[in-house]
């Protein structure tokens, strides 16, 4: 988890989670473990945003989480699909083209997509190398 405040990555409020459900990989299950467990932490701020790595089955993930808990309903819940950079928002019947926002969004929502996965690719590559040392 990566946060921004301002445009800005405040560091210091990443977060990680390792995934607890087993089997094979599942996009939208990670999403909801991970959503529901950082609900859990009434000591963290809400957002007013959360930004989904995914396109629309991912948002759809994201806001049925939102749905079971309360202390959400205020939070907008988007994504974005990185194969045609297009940005999902919820109660939006469609896909938004980044390059078609305007430039200050279309660079921070990027900034946002390439932190999130610099920082999710870090943690992956200390879990497996942790792995193959024990």
């Amino acid at each position: 988890m990566v946060v921004f405040l301002d445009g800005k990555s405040k560091k210091e409020l990443y977060r990680r989670f390792k995934i607890k459900i087993t089997g094979k990989p599942n996009d939208t299950a990670m999403i909801k473990e991970v959503l529901s467990r950082r609900l859990k932490h009434p000591e963290w701020t809400l957002p007013g945003l959360v930004l989904i790595d995914g396109g629309k089955p991912q948002l759809n993930t994201a806001l049925l989480v939102k749905k079971e808990n309360s202390v959400a309903k205020k939070i907008i819940i988007a994504s974005i699909a990185k194969k045609y950079n297009k940005l999902y928002i919820e109660n939006y019947k469609e896909p938004l083209l980044l390059e078609k926002l305007p430039r200050e969004i279309f660079d921070l929502v990027l900034q946002l997509r390439d932190e999130s996965h610099r920082f999710a690719i870090t943690y992956h590559k200390k879990l497996r190398k942790k792995g193959l040392l024990s």
